[in-house]
This record gives C-alpha cells, structure tokens and sequence, in this order.
C-alpha cells in the first residue's frame, strides 16, 4: 500500500512540474522566434542624443539592394522627449529629420520630420525610401509652436555599405 501511494505521489509531483515547465518553454518559442526575424530585418542599429540630452532617438535600419540605383532603405526607431518644462517654462519638444541623398541628385532632401511634446514619453516612427545613396539623421530640441531647431546634435550619416 505504502508503494502505492509513494507511486500517486510521484506521478503528481512529475506532472505538476511538467505542467509548470511546459507553458513557460512554449512561451518563449515565439518569443525567441520574432527577436531572430527582427534581427535579419534590420542589419544596423544607433542611438542619438541632443546636445543637452532632453531628446534621444534609438533606431536601427536596413538596405536591401546592392546598388544605389535599386535599393529600399527601411529605417524604425524611437524618438524620446526628457524635458519637463511646460510651454510657460521655455520647455521644448524633442526632434529628428531624416535626410536622403537619392540617387543621381547631389543634394539633401528631407525624408521625414518627427516631433513629440509629450515628457517621459516615446514616439515610434518608421522611415522607407528608394534609390538611396546616402542618409543622415539628427536630433534636436524645437519649440511648442514653430520649427527653428535647437541644440542639435551632429549629423549622422548611416553606413549603406555601398
């Protein structure tokens, strides 16, 4: 009898911990599986600070295409307002543009324009050209209400591999 129910007790406890274990290894399969296609979505990846640091941007981007003539340019990121003054108190907004040079063309063209007014907050953006030869990005602080730029940080250029 004793065998018996030391025999109960072990078949509970092994499947008690089977079912303990089985949803958290299922779990992280996909979890696992979309960080994996995330990476080969994007091959690069780069964060970006205003001079004073109340705007940041985390991005990363990818090229498809061998050729400046016949290729996507696939930039996401995150754009963050840290200044928590009011309008009242001069506080600003946090920025980023995205500039292309596209092929053929010498000059810089602007691609996008993000701005948020929002403390502690984020942005998420998404950025696509074609025919790209080159791109630069840079974050800066702008005004509630208008659109002059203020301590930015440096242009960025990105590395398209070609």
């Amino acid at each position: 009898m004793k065998n018996m129910i030391r025999a109960a007790i072990a078949v509970v406890a092994t499947t008690g911990l089977m079912l303990t274990a089985a949803p958290a290894a299922f779990a992280a399969t996909p979890a696992t599986a979309s960080s994996a296609s995330s990476a080969r979505d994007f091959d690069d990846s780069f964060e970006q600070e205003s001079r004073n640091g109340l705007a940041s941007l985390g991005a990363e981007y990818s090229v498809r295409g061998d050729e400046e003539e016949d290729n996507t340019f696939r930039l996401r990121g995150e754009l963050y307002d840290g200044d928590r003054r009011t309008f009242r108190q001069g506080g600003r907004c946090a920025y980023v543009e995205v500039q292309i040079i596209s092929s053929g063309d010498e000059d810089w063209e602007v691609a996008k324009r993000y701005r948020l007014c929002s403390y502690d907050d984020t942005k998420r953006f998404r950025v696509t050209a074609h025919d790209v030869s080159e791109v630069r990005v840079k974050t800066c602080q702008v005004k509630y209400r208008g659109s002059s730029t203020y301590r930015c940080s440096r242009w960025a250029e990105l590395d398209l591999g070609f």
